[in-house]
């Protein structure tokens, strides 16, 4: 029987898997379907340019709504670090590429339909320029021939343009509007809307023209913004874009022309654009459905006036679906409050859920805090603070350095006596490093404060080693060396508080590091430790148990925490310490030295280092530190990845030695040693021979502070504090000897 009451078996089979699939759904829970359906729901990312706008601005409550965005929302401090100078048109290549990058134009020519150049269509000579036709309304970057050039031969080989790629490989469009035009003065400024486009140097969709515009004869800056037609165009597009990025521009303008306002003109200008841009922020707010969008207000350029301050932080707030009240962070910056260019593309992209790979960007996270602009606001003037005080304390530190080296030789030379005077000076010199981290546990921001407080500081460490002193010789060395080895091992295992706001620190300002042990106190770290543990053998010379014993637990404490990469993560400093490390070790145990020792020991620390390597790269990516993703990136480009490592460190190298105060140090340290050896007379010679593992130590540092130069991007920073601990503990050392029991001099 073929059929059953009137049909087929075919119908019956197709009417049996309909009501499968029916009953199967219709189990479903509400909360999955509800899930499903809000990721098919059209999400949309808004940039809005807020250029020169300030924390003091969004603080203020009279202007409700742009306070109300940034309190409200996430915000951080943004680094504005490029692949060149901190301009407009090369932070808005950073952001596209996700990446460092530039755009070596003074201002990229950015046009849409409608608009000429010297007459010409835009559109054909960007046809003629790249070999793309752009389709009807699209916007289209003339330079991207010269940008793409540029980032192909510069350092790191961004793409400009890589973000809205992969939005355009998932169906997404992008758009820009709005610009900082000064058409009075035949200048345009549209670099943001780089931000939009593909690496053809295609904007989907917008307007970046002079209709955006309007002039007034009689106003102090000639153009402004129409918001009335920039919200038309918004509201147009909006349906049709899934990333849009707005400059309002006024406030560019207005800066532009401040040499040419009173100062009075200039803050009633600047009041009546921040209430322009507090409306337009209402407007977006009213207008946005901020369940399935995200509004992101960026600040890229800090205003002129906080130059002095050295204050080139940026500025980011966000609101909209899935964001909180608290601070923006990011495997990138690991610090609360602080994100970078290269986070921007990598967080818009995972958002609209477009695959993109950044080498250097990861994706933000949010930390939830109340009182969040307060908090933002206390990190930038911490921040701001140390950055502006560094070089000031350094270069004095440093003058001091080698105004007291060469004290103590010109009296060692012409009045012997005298120089015991100066005995104390080198155990100063040890305790500067360790003064610096302990009084970043205070909220200091005035320098005449600060400058007192590190002075008792030093001064009490200095008395308090020579207090605990049993053995007068050496235990105050002991105890200023170990004192510091702890000090910098604990702040970094227990977070890193104490080194962000150090002054022998880095920077996160100029976003060469922000976390872990940076290069400075790498090798005061690496020199205080090997140091410490010679001095402690040969204070220990009778318990070889024990020495053995306290030398391997503090090496591979050191070890570990500069090696791991949620800890010290730096990789160069892990490299440098472990072949002094192990050259120290086998120098204090009196191994013989073979051929064969030597190639195991090579193997040793290959397999080490790789290990390390490794470690980090099988971590999850928004685990991983800088050596972690360079391990990726090795994996994706091959030779070149690393042919590219190997350049950067060497000019970075051969940049800093020519120009870092730090160079002084080391070959000033370098020449007093060398001296030492040869006057007076025989006094170190005996010295390192009455104290074999004070002359081991010695060896390991001087080893180390080289290997720290070969390893690191900055290592003549790295060799030089590296090489402070054994020339300060050897002078000191020598003076004793000299003030206490001389040596017999060699006739």
């Amino acid at each position: 029987m073929h059929r059953f009451y009137g049909l087929s078996r075919g119908k019956i089979k197709t009417a049996v898997l309909m009501l499968i699939f029916f009953l199967f759904f219709s189990m479903v829970p509400e909360e999955v379907q509800a899930a499903a359906h809000t990721d098919q729901k059209h999400r949309q990312v808004i940039i809005v340019i807020c250029d020169y706008l300030t924390i003091d601005d969004i603080n203020r409550t009279e202007l409700s709504n742009i306070n109300g965005f940034f309190s409200k929302g996430s915000i951080a401090l943004l680094n504005t670090n490029t692949a060149g100078g901190r301009n407009r048109q090369n932070i808005a290549a950073t952001i596209s590429a996700g990446k460092v990058a530039l755009s070596p134009t003074a201002e990229p020519l950015v046009f849409g339909p409608r608009e000429t150049i010297k007459g010409e269509d835009p559109a054909v000579l960007f046809t003629a320029r790249t070999g793309f036709v752009p389709e009807k309304g699209n916007l289209i970057v003339l330079d991207i021939p010269s940008i793409r050039l540029a980032n192909k031969s510069a350092e790191g080989g961004a793409q400009p343009g890589a973000l809205a790629d992969a939005l355009h490989n998932k169906g997404l469009k992008t758009a820009a509007i709005g610009n900082a035009d000064t058409p009075s003065e035949f200048i345009t400024n549209r670099s943001m809307a780089m931000i939009a486009m593909d690496s053809k140097g295609i904007i989907d969709l917008g307007n970046v023209s002079e209709e955006v515009l309007y002039y007034d004869p009689l106003d102090p800056i000639g153009y402004r913004t129409d918001y009335s037609k920039l919200e038309e165009i918004f509201l147009e597009l909006q349906p049709q874009t899934d990333m849009v990025v707005i400059d309002p521009g006024d406030l560019v303008r207005l800066e532009k022309k401040r040499n040419q306002l009173s100062e009075e003109v200039y803050d009633q200008e600047r009041e009546n654009i921040l209430r322009e841009y507090d409306g337009f922020f209402s407007f977006l707010m009213e207008n946005t459905d901020l369940s399935s969008s995200i509004i992101i207000a960026v600040t890229t350029t800090a205003a002129d006036g906080n130059y002095t301050n050295n204050r080139f932080f940026g500025l980011i707030g966000v609101r909209g679906e899935g964001i909180e009240e608290g601070l923006l962070t990011s495997p990138t910056t690991r610090q609360t409050g602080i994100i970078t260019l290269t986070d921007i593309a990598p967080s818009i992209a995972s958002y609209l859920q477009a695959p993109f790979f950044s080498t250097s960007g990861r994706d933000w996270d949010i930390v939830p805090e109340e009182n969040n602009l307060y908090i933002m606001q206390n990190i930038q003037e911490r921040t701001v603070f140390t950055s502006y005080l560094r070089p000031i304390m350094v270069k004095a530190y440093v003058f001091i350095h080698l105004l007291v080296i060469a004290g103590i030789l010109f009296f060692m030379f012409f009045d012997p006596h005298k120089a015991c005077y100066l005995i104390s000076l080198p155990l100063a010199l040890l305790a500067v490093p360790l003064a610096w981290l302990l009084i970043s546990l205070l909220p200091i921001t005035d320098v005449w404060l600060y400058t007192v407080l590190f002075v008792v500081v030093a001064i009490a460490l200095v008395l308090l080693s020579l207090l605990l002193a049993r053995n007068r010789n050496i235990d105050q060395l002991i105890i200023l060396c170990m004192a510091t080895v702890f000090g910098i091992l604990l702040d970094t295992v227990t977070g890193g508080y104490l080194q962000k706001y150090a002054v022998l620190s880095y920077d996160p300002m100029g976003g060469a590091r922000y976390y872990g042990i940076g290069n400075e106190y790498m090798g005061v770290l690496l020199g205080a430790s090997i140091v410490g543990i010679s001095l402690f053998v040969q204070r220990l010379q009778n318990r070889a148990s024990l020495q053995y014993l306290l030398t391997g637990i503090t090496f591979i404490s050191v070890l570990i925490v500069l090696g791991s990469p949620w800890w010290g993560s730096n990789f160069g400093g892990f490299t440098a310490s472990l072949i002094a490390f192990i050259f120290t070790y086998i120098r204090l145990l009196r191994i013989r030295i073979e051929p064969r020792n030597i190639i195991i020991v090579i193997a040793v620390i290959g397999l080490l280092c790789s290990g390390i390597f490794v470690l980090d790269y099988m971590r999850p990516v928004e685990l991983r530190s800088h050596f972690g993703q360079f391990a990726a990136t090795i994996h994706e480009s091959g030779f070149s990845a690393i042919k590219e490592v190997v350049v950067r460190k060497i000019s970075m190298n051969y940049k800093l030695i020519k120009s870092t105060i730090w160079t002084r140090v080391l070959l000033s340290s370098l020449l007093a040693l060398g001296i030492l050896f040869y006057r007076p007379v025989g006094i170190f010679k005996c010295l390192l021979a009455k104290n074999p593992a004070i002359a081991a130590g010695f060896s390991g540092s001087v080893l180390g502070a080289f290997m720290a130069l070969l390893f690191n991007d900055s290592g003549i920073v790295a060799a030089a504090t590296a090489i402070i601990f054994p020339s300060a503990t050897l002078f000191y050392l020598v003076l004793r000897e000299q003030a206490m029991s001389p040596c017999k001099p060699e006739s």
